[in-house]
Order: C-alpha cells, then sequence, then structure tokens
C-alpha cells in the first residue's frame, strides 16, 4: 500500500441512548478456514483457544475439505479427513482418528463446529476415471456422489459418531451445511443434483441428530445473477418441490446461508491499486435477503452469511497481488469492524435480517511475517484484525440506541468510498446488568491511503442523574494494538528472531487507558470527545463504582491480551 498523507480533520457527533434497550445481537462470533489440518497444529490450537477466551465466546468454527481423502500434513486450500474408503469389496469403512482431531480441538477450545459436509470422498465420486483428486485445483473432489444411498449412509454415521462421542446436548449446538459455494467450481454437478444430495444429507443426518440445526446452500455473493439464481432454485426447491428422498413436498431446511464479498483480487504482482468496499458487500447481503423475502414459508429463518469478507482469496500474498498488504494492518480490522456496525442492521423490508457474519481468516503454517495472507494472527501474532473481535467480545448486556452523524449508509452508494468524503464513523452501544456502559466505534474508509482525523463529541443519555463513571479507552488503529506498525519500523523481517518476536507479541496487545472520571449531571447526561484515526476500532468504557467492584471489566475482552495503563 503506498504511504497515506494526513488529510484535514473532520467533526462528528455521536448520541447514545441507554434508555433505548434491544436484545444485543454477536453476529460477528463465527469464523472459517480452508485448512482443516491447521485445527489441531500446535499454531492452530492457540489461536482457537484465543477465540474460546473471548468475551462473547463461543465461536463458530467452519472449514472445507472435512470429507476429503489425502495425506500429509495439509496444505493452502486444501485438507482432508480420510472419513470415507472403501474395502476390497467396495463395502463402506469409516475412519473417525483425523475428524476426530479436528472437531475435538474445536470443541476442547471451547469453540464449537459449524460443519460444512464436503467434499466428496475419493470413493463416492462421480468424476471420470482419471480425474484428479487431491489438491485445491483437482477436480474429483467437486462431483455429486455415484451412489447417493451411500453418501445418506456416511452422513448419517457421521453425525451418530459425533453423538456418541460429544453427547447429544452438545451436537445439537452445532450448525450442519451442505457443501461450500456449489455454483461455481466447488459442484461440479447441477442444480438439481446439489438439491437431491441436500435431500440425502438431510435425512442421513435427522436420522441421527433429529434437532440438528440443517441448512445451506453457501452461494456465493447473490448480487450476481448466477449466484442468485442458483439460491432462489435451491429454496425454491425446500420450500415446495419434490423431496428426493421421501417424495414429499419440500424438505426440511433451518437456516439459509451464502456468502458475500467486498471485492476480489488474481495474480497480479503489479497490480494498480484497487481497494475493496462496503458498498460491494451489503449491496450482494440485501440481494440475498430480498431472494429469500420471495419465499413467505421461510419467514423468522436464521440468515447466514457463511463467508463475509473484504475478498475472496484468503491464500494470497502480496507476492500475487500487492493490494493484499491491507490485510496486515489497521484497514482490516475496520473493515470488518465496519461490517458488524453495518450488517447488525440491515434487513430487508420484508423480515430476513443478517444472523450470523463469518470471517473467513485463520492462520498458515510455516510462512513469513505479514506476508498479506487473509489471517487472524501471523506466527502466533495477533494482528489487529483479532483485536477487533475483542472489542467486539467485550460488548455485553442489552444493546442501547446509538446513532451518528457521520454514518453513511452503503447502499446509497454508487461505489466505493472516494478520497474527498469523511471517513465513515458507526458503533454499537451496549450496557450491562452492572450499569457499566460500554460504546464501540469504527472508523473506516474504503481508501486506505486517507488518513484523515475525525473528532467526535459523544453524548450520553438516560443514565442515574449524578451518577460517577470512570472512562476508559481501548484502540485498534495505526499507532495502537498494532503488530504490523511495529514490524514495519523493525524493517519487515521476514523471519523474526526472538527478542523481535516478543516485541511484536507486546505490540499487538490492547491497552485499557484512564482517560478521566465524569459525572452524570442532573438529566442523566454526560459529554466526552476523543479523536478517531480514518482505519480504526474505539471502546469507549463508563464503569460506575459498582461495576468496578462487581466485576473484572477485563475479563471481557481477555487477560492474556491487555494491559492496564
Amino acid at each position: 500500500m503506498a504511504m497515506s498523507v494526513r488529510g484535514p480533520a473532520y467533526a462528528a457527533e455521536v448520541r447514545v441512548d441507554a434508555t433505548r434497550q434491544t436484545p444485543l445481537r454477536h453476529i460477528w462470533t463465527y469464523v472459517g478456514y480452508d485448512e482443516p489440518n491447521y485445527t489441531y497444529t500446535p499454531a492452530g490450537r492457540e489461536l482457537l483457544a484465543k477465540l474460546g477466551r473471548l468475551g462473547d465466546a463461543p465461536y463458530y468454527i467452519r472449514c472445507h475439505f472435512l470429507l476429503c481423502n489425502g495425506e500429509g500434513a495439509g496444505a493452502p486450500k486444501w485438507g482432508y479427513s480420510n472419513v470415507y474408503t472403501e474395502d476390497a469389496q467396495g463395502r463402506p469403512v469409516y475412519s473417525w482418528d483425523i475428524i476426530d482431531r479436528i472437531l475435538d480441538t474445536i470443541v476442547a477450545c471451547g469453540c464449537i463446529p459449524f460443519v460444512e459436509l464436503g467434499f466428496m470422498p475419493r470413493a463416492l465420486t462421480s468424476a471420470p476415471a482419471g480425474t484428479a483428486y487431491e489438491g485445491a485445483r483437482a477436480e474429483g473432489w467437486g462431483y455429486p456422489p455415484r451412489d447417493y444411498s451411500r453418501w445418506l449412509d456416511l452422513v448419517r454415521a457421521l453425525a451418530a459418531h459425533c453423538v456418541e462421542r460429544h453427547g447429544l446436548r452438545e451436537v445439537s449446538r452445532w450448525y450442519w451445511e451442505l457443501w461450500n459455494e456449489p455454483d461455481i467450481f466447488y459442484w461440479r454437478g447441477t442444480v438439481e443434483e446439489y438439491c437431491r444430495l441436500y435431500d440425502y444429507t438431510v435425512a442421513g443426518l435427522l436420522a441421527a441428530i433429529p434437532q440438528a440445526t440443517v441448512g445451506g446452500p453457501g452461494t456465493t455473493s447473490p448480487g450476481r445473477p448466477e449466484a442468485g439464481a442458483f439460491l432462489r432454485t435451491f429454496l425454491e426447491h425446500c420450500t415446495r418441490g419434490v423431496n428426493a428422498v421421501t417424495g414429499a413436498r419440500g424438505t426440511r431446511l433451518d437456516y439459509v446461508s451464502f456468502h458475500t464479498k467486498g471485492g476480489g483480487y488474481g495474480t497480479e504482482p503489479c497490480a494498480p491499486k484497487k481497494t475493496p468496499s462496503l458498498h460491494t458487500l451489503t449491496r450482494h447481503v440485501a440481494a440475498g435477503l430480498a431472494i429469500i423475502a420471495e419465499f413467505p414459508e421461510l419467514c423468522g429463518h436464521e440468515v447466514v452469511l457463511s463467508e463475509c469478507d473484504p475478498d475472496g482469496w484468503a491464500a494470497g500474498t502480496t507476492r500475487d497481488n500487492p493490494n493484499l498488504a491491507y490485510r496486515n494492518s489497521e484497514y482490516y480490522a475496520s473493515y470488518v469492524g465496519a461490517t458488524a456496525c453495518k450488517l447488525i442492521d440491515l434487513a430487508d423490508e420484508r423480515g430476513p435480517r443478517v444472523d450470523a457474519m463469518l470471517t473467513w481468516a485463520f492462520q498458515f503454517e510455516d510462512r513469513e511475517y505479514f506476508e498479506g495472507l487473509r489471517t487472524l494472527s501471523t506466527n502466533g501474532v495477533d494482528k489487529p484484525v483479532l483485536n477487533v473481535l475483542r472489542l467486539l467480545g467485550a460488548l455485553r448486556g442489552a444493546r442501547v440506541a446509538l446513532s451518528s452523524d457521520a454514518a453513511r449508509d452503503p447502499l446509497a452508494q454508487e461505489g466505493a468510498d472516494t478520497p474527498d468524503v469523511a471517513p465513515d464513523v458507526s458503533g454499537i452501544a451496549a450496557l450491562d446488568a452492572c450499569g457499566a456502559l460500554r460504546v464501540l466505534l469504527v472508523s473506516h474508509h474504503d481508501d486506505w491511503d486517507v488518513n484523515a482525523a475525525t473528532a467526535i463529541t459523544m453524548t450520553v443519555t438516560g443514565l442515574a442523574p449524578g451518577r460517577r463513571y470512570a472512562v476508559y479507552r481501548l484502540a485498534v488503529d495505526a499507532e495502537s494494538a498494532n503488530a504490523h506498525t511495529a514490524w514495519q519500523r523493525m524493517g519487515a523481517p521476514a523471519h523474526a528472531d526472538a527478542d523481535q518476536r516478543t516485541a511484536l507479541i507486546d505490540a499487538a496487545r490492547l491497552r485499557r487507558t484512564h482517560l478521566f472520571d465524569l459525572s452524570a449531571d442532573g438529566s442523566g447526561r454526560v459529554i466526552l470527545g476523543a479523536e478517531l484515526g480514518s482505519h480504526g476500532a474505539y471502546l469507549f468504557e463508563l464503569l460506575p463504582a459498582i461495576a468496578v467492584d462487581a466485576i473484572d471489566p477485563l475479563d471481557a475482552i481477555a487477560m492474556d491480551t491487555i494491559e492496564e495503563m
């Protein structure tokens, strides 16, 4: 990314009304990645444990390639479990060792499996003889089964095994989804064949777990005509079509899933500057909600964005495309934070709303520091984006009303932010049972080279008149909780030595700063000011004495990553 130039300061008014309360929906507690075998490596376990300690845990964890066959340690955009093979007589052989390691690790780290049932085992694929199977670019695992009944039996056996191993109460919390992005190369069959496979999947799953939460289709951005058509056909089948297993009308569908991305990049080592946009991401979400709203039968169904990201290529690096450098910095953090602020209130006027947004980012093994991969950490060093999840996790209790005159509706825009507009300032506020008010403000601009501060004036009403508050701030921006900035100042070493690594881990820590104490006036109002960077997330805590005495406010964020100042 180019060096930014600091621009003029902007001003914004933020208003919080603690009397206007609604349930707080933690829609962002979902993470996924391509490489299931990275789950149980030491680095994978460490990162999952960090997610498991967040204030709004548990997080749901989704992986590709769970049912594939392979060998070795896994690789970028590839993985396997060898769960299904056949003996010399063609009889099914189930092996649970590797998939147990994957699912056991997720559960042991305090997370919940979001089981993506895919892709096709080698012994079941209907791919033509000689079709390559192993690897992300192979096609063999993308075909329909040669025997749908054997697929049903596999799903039933896997689900029954999970119940036996983890117990019905635990497994009933899991989400189950068929396949990934069947409207593109991940699925080599037709939409009709996918619907047939879904029917067989549901039959097998419910035979073992009648109360399972099952859904799909996990298609790509619905604003694309082909993707929207696939989603619509699938929903038509589930609500009004003929079930391929029972012959009855329709098929069980507990939630609808699709994906959304804010941009896209290809291999282009000398690519010109191109940024993601919140407009593109939210436009696809709105298109998906509109399609779901066409089916009154789905009124009240959950809507899960089982991938929701700035772009669609997690395994790309800055050597592939220099634009991917944004993933190392505070830009990625503010993009995710702003996405949460926008999507938590995005709904179709006919009812459907976003219930979950999944960040497709984890960690890669044996890589250089800050390569531009879409990850939450690099060699065990937390990136700014992980700290934004920590700040989101600190919000608890009831959501309270927040408005900002610097917040923009991305759907009202024609495209990405232009450099001459002010950063968007949006937020979410929450009031807990002890009377502690937490206000998360996110400043974001689609252009990563914009560097313009926003001076905010925040007016909070609805507090107890005369109550005294200690005011704290935690920040994630270019200078705060940002190991990438520290790494750049070191000279950007590809491989950090022990002292450098220690310094990077320290630089990644959130610092909780006591700003001042203040009292609500006779009407229950307080006013405070602050300055926000153009790309950053800022948590302001107003803690009354009872909250400080009754709880440790740090445990809502994660004790192992925070330092008081």
